[in-house]
């Protein structure tokens, strides 16, 4: 990827895996994922919010130059979706 918005969306199956514990996840805490190749890469997240099931705001790929990724899950408790954005380190 050479610059834009990954977004990666996963239900929320609590303690039975997936994103049940993305809500954890706070500033500056690491993301790695790993490409095609094998090779890793490193995201730092910058924001953590919720927002209305139905905004999709998150997914915009106007990110200038810089290469996000954006994970998605449902706050089985409010309805919401919980929001992590990251940015390549």
């Amino acid at each position: 990827m050479k610059f834009g918005n990954l977004c990666i969306a996963g239900h929320n199956y609590v303690d039975n895996k997936f994103f049940s514990r993305l809500s954890e996840l706070s500033k500056n805490d690491s993301i790695e994922v790993y490409d095609l190749s094998g090779k890793k890469i490193t995201y730092l997240v910058f924001d953590e919010y919720e927002v209305e099931a139905n905004d999709l705001s998150c997914t915009s790929q106007e990110v200038g130059n810089n290469k996000i990724i954006t994970l998605i899950t449902c706050n089985n408790v409010n309805g919401l979706r919980t929001i992590i954005k990251a940015k390549e380190k």
